[in-house]
């Protein structure tokens, strides 16, 4: 991992630089000053500039890219509003007297450090507040480098800083009822290296549960500090809850960038590409993203995410961790897995299971815990999906696609010019360890869910069976028994062959499906192959993974949309989910643009854009907010990071788009059983759409992190649909996106010879699926 890391680049050090404060400082009296050295410097050696072959530690001080706002707050060693002491920094001196009983006569090494004049608040609070934000950031800096010297230990250290957040929180009650003021983290260096500390502290020191009340009253200090950078949230800032660190998306504060973003982009698109033979845990990965309080307070971040931390990994974080002053880093056991189930056969594990007995067998229609469409030839997007061999094996159907198909000039593909395909994942579809055929027909809903679920009730029917003479058990048997019956009305019971893993024989068992077949898969694959550049096709050294299923629908069912459904109550979750905004009208372009990237180390912290651009030609998607509705965690929303994730899987790395979780959403982004489904955001949402009603398409959900669940990896549609048009050298749409040019594309209505003759073969299915009813003996 180290050989991905940026060089370090030597230079003059900045006077105002928080880590400069490492190391002890004079004794002198406080009335020691330079002043009187001025003349000396200013007559005799005028030209003088600084050495940096005297600086006895250049390897502290970083490269670092600044935004105009951050050097604005820089203060220079020769302004006129400044004095300058030999004292350690602001928090020395503010302590003068304390610290200097204990010392001797003889202090260590000289240090010089800019602090602004005593005065009585003059100048405006923007001004004013400014100058004491730097010194707030030279103490902690200063504490900080005490604790890592051993000069004092953790508990010291955090009281310490929670005392000059204190003596900065009561310094802004002096400007009560006068002008307004406001920093953030995006317009701040100062604000940027504080969080840092903060977050440094939260989430790597104190992590140990000794340290749990000192950390809350960390938390609680820091968010009373945050709050009096505003004078908007000043009054208020005691009476809020204490504020935890959070993750968000980069780009999350309406798209605008940090400090170093380009150069963090260049690290993980320099590990994308590279094809040394790394071996490292599966599961593991690099998600950057940003970390703090808000959306306007918080930090770019570097996530390390492993099965199983070791020591090794640790001291690589902390290696990363000095490289940039406002740069987290944390590491957490984590891990990448594919989002489609591994149902367990136990009745125990399925959702939705009844947990106690009906009591009265007047049961009324009950709900599934899976989703059923009202209308079963309308599937809406984002049913649950697999194959009718499959046992253990679950995911969710993405949405609709078509083949653009002009019939005279390819006369030979006009069957297919008026199909309806089904796209989900391949992994869910070919999963190894399930039975597979040359193009297996799929069963929505999910047949793997459907036998799960009356599995479960067979359980607990055995069990009021088994007391039969407890008369308080009859109305529960005859509940659960009209429950099996509803299971067996809706999804009839087929009778199917299966081959035993063990002994390789084949015995017939009966497996319930829904009335009418859903498809068969045609194509599909899940492997690596070459990324392109979306605006000329040019292939990138940087490899991404393919992971498709394509899946030809039923000619009896209506997909001529890619619609929401209304079996659901989507504006429960969005009150602005309803109408327009339940149709998918746009296909959201994340195409990646970076420019080649050489072997040279340097090149890493060179400048990238990050930008996407839609099919207008508009900028930019970081930060967008999007959702998905998957089969296990339903409706859940984030927002799009701006750069992508790398990690380690199946011996190879993987790059990947990831969603992170929104803090409003207290659930799981996704989970086993949601891969295949849509990521999609509202039109109202893009900037620079032409259309503000309907959903556009993002991408489809593969992968996500089993530990904690707040990222969700994701294949951008335009790569999917790309793909699809290499491989079949036909160009494939989103069923009901407008084409440029066209009307709004919808599936035409097959004709009427063909919907005849898929008829009577979907009645031959239906007569055998009754027979085979027949056959069962459910009491």
């Amino acid at each position: 991992m180290k050989k991905f890391l940026p060089k370090q680049k030597k230079g003059p050090a900045r006077e105002s630089d928080p880590q400069a404060t490492s190391g002890n400082a004079s004794t002198c009296s406080e009335n020691d000053s330079l002043h009187e050295l001025r003349p000396i410097f200013q007559q005799e050696v005028p030209d003088t500039t600084n050495d940096i072959q005297l600086n006895s530690n250049p390897s502290i001080y970083a490269p670092s890219s600044q935004t105009d706002e951050s050097q604005a707050g820089e203060k220079s060693l020769f302004s006129s509003r400044q004095s300058y002491s030999t004292r350690q920094s602001s928090y020395m001196s503010s302590r003068s007297k304390k610290a200097s009983a204990g010392l001797g006569d003889v202090g260590p090494a000289l240090q010089v450090f800019d602090i602004p004049e005593d005065k009585d608040n003059e100048g405006p609070p923007q001004e004013s507040l400014a100058e004491v934000l730097h010194i707030l950031c030279q103490d902690i800096s200063y504490i900080q480098t005490q604790y890592l010297n051993s000069s004092m230990n953790l508990s010291a250290c955090v009281v310490s800083i929670i005392d000059c957040l204190k003596d900065f929180v009561a310094f802004t009650e002096k400007f009560e009822g006068s002008e307004e003021w406001s920093f953030s983290a995006y317009d701040n260096s100062n604000v940027r290296k504080i969080l840092k500390s903060y977050l440094h502290l939260y989430d790597n020191l104190l992590r140990d549960e000794a340290y749990v009340r000192l950390k809350l009253l960390l938390s609680k200090n820091f968010s009373d500090f945050t709050s009096s950078l505003k004078s908007s949230t000043r009054r208020s800032s005691f009476d809020q809850n204490i504020a935890k660190p959070q993750n968000f998306a980069i780009g999350v504060n309406n798209g605008k960038s940090l400090p170093h973003q380009d150069s963090i982009a260049r690290i993980i698109a320099k590990i994308a590409k590279s094809s040394s033979s790394i071996q490292e845990q599966n599961g593991s990965f690099i998600a950057p993203i940003v970390r703090g309080l808000s959306e306007d307070m918080n930090v770019l971040c570097l996530y390390f995410g492993y099965p199983n931390p070791s020591e090794y990994h640790h001291s690589i974080v902390s290696t990363i961790h000095s490289l940039y002053d406002d740069v987290h880093v944390i590491i957490n056991k984590n891990r990448i897995e594919f989002a489609s189930t591994t149902a367990s056969t136990s009745a125990a594990r399925m959702p939705g299971r009844p947990s106690s007995p009906p009591i009265s067998h007047k049961v009324p229609r009950f709900k599934l815990p899976f989703r059923v469409p009202s209308d079963s030839t309308s599937p809406p997007l984002s049913l649950s999906v697999s194959t009718e061999s499959a046992k253990r094996v679950s995911g969710t159907i993405g949405g609709f696609i078509y083949p653009v198909i002009d019939t005279d000039k390819q006369p030979h593909l006009s069957s297919y010019a008026k199909s309806k395909f089904a796209i989900t994942c391949g992994h869910v579809c070919l999963d190894k360890r399930e039975e597979t055929v040359d193009y297996p027909y799929v069963s929505s809903p999910s047949s793997v869910l459907i036998g799960l679920y009356k599995s479960a009730l067979q359980e607990q029917y055995q069990k009021c069976v088994s007391n039969e003479g407890d008369q308080s058990m009859l109305d529960s048997k005859m509940a659960y028994s009209s429950v099996l019956s509803q299971i067996d009305e809706m999804f009839p019971a087929k009778k199917v062959k299966v081959l035993d893993p063990k002994s390789k024989k084949e015995f017939v068992e009966y497996k319930n499906y829904p009335r009418h077949r859903f498809g068969q898969i045609i194509w599909g694959e899940r492997t690596l192959i070459q990324a392109k550049r979306t605006k000329d096709g040019h292939q990138l050294k940087e490899k991404r993974l393919s992971d498709l299923a394509i899946i030809k629908v039923n000619k009896m069912l209506k997909c001529d949309q890619n619609y929401l459904g209304d079996d659901i109550a989507f504006n429960e979750y969005d009150p602005s989910l309803i109408f327009e905004n339940l149709y998918v009208r746009k296909v959201i372009h994340l195409g990646r643009s970076p420019r080649d990237i050489t072997d040279s180390v340097n090149e890493v912290d060179s400048m990238l854009s990050t930008q996407s651009m839609d099919s207008d030609g508009n900028v930019t998607h970081k930060g967008l907010p999007v959702f998905k509705y998957g089969s296990t965690t339903k409706f859940t929303k984030g927002f799009l990071n701006g750069i992508k994730l790398v990690y380690w899987l199946d011996g190879a790395i993987h790059s990947s788009e990831f969603v992170v979780n929104s803090v409003e959403n207290t659930t799981a982004f996704a989970a086993g059983g949601d891969s295949g489904s849509w990521i999609l955001t509202k039109l109202e949402d893009v900037n620079g759409s032409a259309k503000k009603e309907g959903l556009g398409v993002v991408g489809m959900l593969h992968s996500y992190d089993g530990e904690f669940r707040q990222f969700g990896l994701f294949t951008p549609m335009t790569e999917i649909l790309d793909r699809l048009e290499e491989v079949t050298k036909i160009k494939w749409g989103v069923v009901g996106v407008q084409e440029k040019g066209t009307d709004t594309v919808t599936n035409e209505t097959s004709s009427e010879s063909e919907t005849n003759s898929d008829s009577e073969n979907e009645s031959e299915y239906e007569d055998g699926l009754e027979e085979q009813v027949k056959t069962l003996d459910i009491d």
